[in-house]
């Protein structure tokens, strides 16, 4: 973007995360950097993506500059900003406007992947260091559903299913090596993906499959690094009552997996009902330990609930007790990656569940004489899912459930499972930032689950008024440091503006 387009206002606040009584409060800071770009009505924000300690990557869509895309394509313009937030370089890129877009960052780097139902794909691998872009067209094949694209290492991974069998095919982001990986099942009615996931510490991405076998169903894990499969495993469900209902991996730094995820008490293929938490170690192929979790045994669970509701829920749980049976209630949650800290494991999750709501429609019915009439019918569709609150659980070395803790947020519907949470973990402290209509809060645990600290980080000046926002996102940047952005309709002594805003938001000691 040219100067017409774009205005800055910079802005840097020093808040102190104060909080009474705590220790926390009096060593650390919140450094908040800002920058406010005006917005243009001939100018779209796409995203705003961090690429590590190289920067941020800004994208957009100017008006003036799409005479000069390709057909069916959009002349993107994706600008790089460094850590200081200045403005390093602007590099305009055509890209293909069809079929599914996500775009992601791995590696320092940026991707941006079009997948439509015919099999086909575009692939932007952007370098975070130069800003040299490579594109790569190609088509993996008729009646492929892409349903997963995952990117990490340099490459680019696609899962999905061809002729109703699941494969992932890689694509190596620099030279556009391309591979075709074949998921062996016993039979393609039989297997749900569960979940593909990346894990950029160790250059791998997870795929979890269910599958039924003979003797009931089994989970498998398939670890793929360098663009091929790695590793597999394949192990069954503990109990028939213990039945994991969606599994994520994280690797550990000595070669080990923790596996987590939701249970269920029985063999169903859906992965929305789910009464608990399980936390799995996997070593060298070998199960180490597998420990299950209620969700009405974690600290403060039902605090979400109203008082009403809670009470109801304790009068049944204790009668359940009585007769030495255990109650549960039907939840999800989507977990963060496994922070191991000093032998024991620490686990955030986010609790959701699925929302539905009555649409009406009309169907032309007969009278009787030949005559038709319109008829108001229902349906129940569904209508995203609704985020009530998060957890955070310690594990020891052996799967022990130590301290846990939750507590109520309130953030937007999401179509899809989303992570809300951000985190970053130090010696004294787990920190905890995500976004909440119009605001930022931050949440610290001491490493005995206590809450030291609970602040909300204006995402404007003390002079400025938000009075509306779109997209705002908050997520981990690097070290302690976390990117959050969005966009913005505020009032101030200018008047009322549109802004997009990019905050920088650093922890650290006091000086």
């Amino acid at each position: 973007l040219d100067k017409k387009h774009l205005h800055k206002k910079i802005f840097i606040a020093i808040l102190s995360l104060a909080f009474a009584g705590s220790s926390y409060a009096q060593e650390r800071t919140a450094d908040i950097k800002r920058i406010e770009i005006e917005s243009e009505s001939s100018v779209t924000h796409l995203s705003c993506n961090s690429i590590g300690e190289k920067g941020l990557v800004l994208t957009t869509k100017e008006k003036e500059k799409q005479k000069g895309a390709k057909k069916d394509h959009d002349m993107l313009t994706f600008s790089k900003y460094d850590t200081l937030l200045n403005k390093v370089q602007d590099i305009d890129v055509n890209f293909q406007d069809d079929g599914e877009v996500r775009q992601s960052t791995a590696g320092g780097n940026l991707y941006r992947v079009a997948m439509t139902r015919k099999g086909q794909y575009e692939f932007l691998f952007l370098d975070g260091e130069n800003m040299q872009p490579k594109l790569f067209n190609g088509e993996i094949g008729k009646k492929t559903n892409m349903i997963y694209n995952r990117v990490v290492g340099d490459y680019l991974y696609i899962a999905g299913e061809q002729s109703d069998l699941p494969f992932v095919y890689s694509i190596n982001a620099r030279t556009g090596e391309k591979n075709m990986i074949n998921i062996p099942v016993t039979n393609k009615r039989r297997y749900i993906f569960m979940s593909f996931e990346t894990d950029e510490d160790h250059n791998e991405a997870h795929l979890f499959i269910k599958e039924k076998e003979k003797d009931g169903y089994v989970i498998k894990l398939y670890v793929f690094s360098n663009g091929k499969m790695d590793k597999n495993y394949t192990f069954a469900p503990d109990a028939e009552d213990k039945f994991p209902a969606t599994a994520f991996a994280s690797k550990m730094d000595d070669g080990s997996y923790i596996i987590s995820g939701t249970y269920s008490d029985k063999n169903i293929k859906s992965t929305d009902r789910s009464i608990g938490i399980f936390l799995k170690k996997i070593e060298n192929g070998k199960t180490i330990f597998s420990t299950y979790t209620n969700y009405l045994d974690l600290t403060n669970f039902t605090s979400y609930m109203t008082k009403r509701r809670q009470e109801r829920v304790e009068r049944k749980k204790e009668r359940k007790a009585e007769k030495n049976e255990e109650y549960t209630i039907n939840y999800n949650m989507i977990p963060n990656k496994v922070i191991e800290d000093n032998g024991k494991y620490l686990l955030v999750g986010e609790a959701y569940y699925p929302t539905y709501i009555m649409e009406s429609y009309t169907v032309m019915v007969g009278t009787g004489n030949g005559g038709m009439v319109p008829r108001i019918q229902w349906r129940m569709v569904f209508d995203g899912f609704a985020y009530t609150h998060y957890f955070v659980i310690e594990f020891d070395s052996k799967g022990a459930m130590g301290w846990s803790n939750a507590a109520p947020i309130e953030v937007q519907k999401s179509w899809v499972p989303h992570r809300h949470l951000s985190v970053s973990k130090d010696t004294k402290s787990l920190d905890i930032i995500y976004p909440s209509f119009g605001k930022m809060n931050h949440v610290a645990y001491g490493n005995g689950g206590e809450e030291l600290n609970k602040e909300e980080i204006p995402y404007v000046g003390d002079d400025q008024k938000l009075k509306r926002y779109s997209g705002l996102d908050t997520r981990f940047w690097y070290g302690n440091t976390f990117l959050s952005s969005g966009q913005l309709k505020i009032k101030d002594d200018d008047g009322r503006r549109r802004i997009y805003s990019i905050n920088k938001i650093t922890f650290g000691k006091k000086p």
